[in-house]
């Protein structure tokens, strides 16, 4: 199962610092964990310019990118800069 962590921002939401999914791909894997935590849907919503990047690697498109048992999965706000 893929393991999503997630920043001290989205614990807010989801209670606890990471959480295994089942998921083939990001769209399946997302969709799964805001069933699980509703809250984090909105957050995301939110905050609609949050990157993924899956095992260390931002993707740019990253909806039907593949997900695999060992996948790391980070939900990347960006940051503000200046």
């Amino acid at each position: 199962m893929a393991v999503v962590h997630f920043s001290t921002d989205q614990r807010k939401h989801t209670g606890v610092a990471e959480v295994a999914i089942d998921a083939a791909n990001v769209r399946e894997f997302v969709r799964k964990l805001t069933e699980l935590y509703p809250s984090l849907n909105a957050h995301l919503v939110e905050t609609s310019s949050t990157a993924v990047a899956i095992d260390g690697e931002i993707i740019p498109d990253p909806m039907l990118e593949e997900l695999t048992e060992t996948s790391e999965v980070h939900l990347v706000r960006p940051l503000a800069g200046g």
